[in-house]
């Protein structure tokens, strides 16, 4: 997958352990990625088409490096409240 069909449209930092300043951002993509296993219903197991939204979260030890991606949030709101709650609201939004 290239970078281009990835969209930043909202960024930040976050507070690991409540004291290591982390990248964070929110990205719009064009697909939801599914399971792809049998046994999950269809809405889960099947690629979608559309607009989801997904978050990455920077390392604690390279705060710039963005290797834990999740998501396929159906809206932008959706995608900043789960990141809220995962980051105990130690988010500071940039864009």
């Amino acid at each position: 997958m290239s970078s281009e069909d990835w969209e930043v449209v909202k960024q930040g930092t976050w507070l690991y352990a409540d004291e290591i300043v982390c990248g964070l951002r929110i990205l719009r993509h064009g697909w939801n990625y599914s399971s792809g296993d049998y046994e999950d219903e269809e809405n889960i197991r099947e690629d979608r088409e559309g607009e989801f939204y997904y978050v990455e979260y920077g390392s604690p030890t390279n705060p710039t490096e963005y290797k834990t991606r999740i998501g396929g949030y159906k809206s932008l709101e959706e995608a900043m409240t789960v990141t809220i709650l995962a980051t105990h609201g130690s988010i500071s939004w940039l864009t």
